[in-house]
């Protein structure tokens, strides 16, 4: 923020008429509703990311590109081909911060829309309230039921919102309704009030809760190396080739590689058939994507952080082909 100053400056010299226009273009701004992008996984560009790295480390141009599910192979991973007289099999899976989150956010718009819509002009200008409900709360109910839940949900609220004290954003202590189960709602729910409110023109969103993330996170991660690592290992057993893991991260909030480490080494330490390489890479960053090693042989995240020896390279998305088509 090297700029502060000068950017202070310049905000002081406004005259009056100029600092209203500007405070009411940012007030327009910030009122607009924002287009949600949901989550999703590029598999293809990914593996060809992975592909790209492991071609300029080898100075080898890949050939024999084969798709191993469209043979209706025994093992079937994502890709595989050769690098000059090595063989390489590629496996690509997604990390999710729980089972069901990114099922959940794309579904966002039909879950969580109607009580967003209903509240958000309701409560007043005021304040802030924040209704925390616990995730996937709303996954896989039928219409009726859902309809019903989230009406229960926008009633209560409008009626609790005048009845909580005020206290300062974002003061997490004190007072507040919730958790607790409501009429009609089969869950726990809470809300909370904030005041003044810190974003001009916000004054309702949602929060999700989830009970014992990090066990969440690890049990999503087992599950993709005991359907993973096998598959590899019988390509490296069988074929002799180069087992490749490629872990793709498509949520900046939810994950970063040294949590993905944290995870992910003692699980794959722990099994002899482990892949020979590792590697993360974060499709949600921009404009370039980003990738780590993760687990290289025996050397991991940490070592390479801690050498001189390049720890992250980037791509640019647009260049990169879709292997899988997915």
């Amino acid at each position: 923020m090297a700029d502060l100053p000068e950017l202070i400056n310049q905000l002081g010299s406004l005259t009056v008429l100029e600092a209203a226009e500007l405070s009411k273009m940012l007030r327009e701004r910030l009122e607009r509703p924002l287009k949600r992008k949901h989550l999703s996984f590029n598999e293809g560009k990914v593996c060809d990311a992975v592909v790209r790295r492991l071609e300029a480390r080898e100075q080898q141009v890949r050939a024999n590109l084969r798709w191993p599910e469209q043979e209706n192979h025994q093992h079937p991973v994502e890709v595989v081909f050769d690098l000059g007289s090595q063989l390489y099999a590629l496996e690509h899976t997604g990390i999710e911060r729980f089972d069901g989150h990114i099922r959940m956010e794309a579904q966002t718009e039909k879950l969580f829309a109607p009580i967003t819509t209903a509240l958000k002009d309701a409560l007043g200008t005021d304040a802030l309230f924040e209704l925390y409900l616990p995730v996937n709360s709303l996954n896989g109910r039928k219409a009726a039921q859902l309809s019903a839940i989230q009406q229960a949900i926008i009633d209560w609220v409008k009626t609790t919102a005048p009845t909580i004290p005020k206290r300062p954003y974002p003061d997490y202590k004190g007072n507040g309704v919730g958790l607790s189960r409501r009429p009609n709602v089969p869950f726990d729910v809470a809300l909370c009030r904030f005041e003044p409110p810190i974003v001009p023109g916000k004054h309702f969103q949602i929060r999700h809760t989830v009970d014992d993330v990090e066990k969440l996170r690890r049990d999503r991660m087992k599950a993709a190396i005991d359907k993973k690592f096998p598959k590899l290992a019988a390509w490296k057993a069988n074929e002799g080739a180069k087992s490749i893991l490629v872990l793709e991260q498509n949520d900046i909030q939810l994950t970063n590689p040294s949590i993905v480490a944290d995870v992910y080494l003692p699980l794959a330490k722990a099994r002899e058939d482990r892949p020979d390489e590792t590697y993360l890479v974060a499709s949600c960053m921009s404009p370039n994507w980003w990738m780590w090693p993760i687990l290289i042989g025996d050397r991991s995240y940490d070592d390479y952080a801690k050498s001189d020896d390049p720890s992250f390279w980037e791509f640019e998305p647009s260049k990169l082909a879709s292997l899988t088509k997915r």
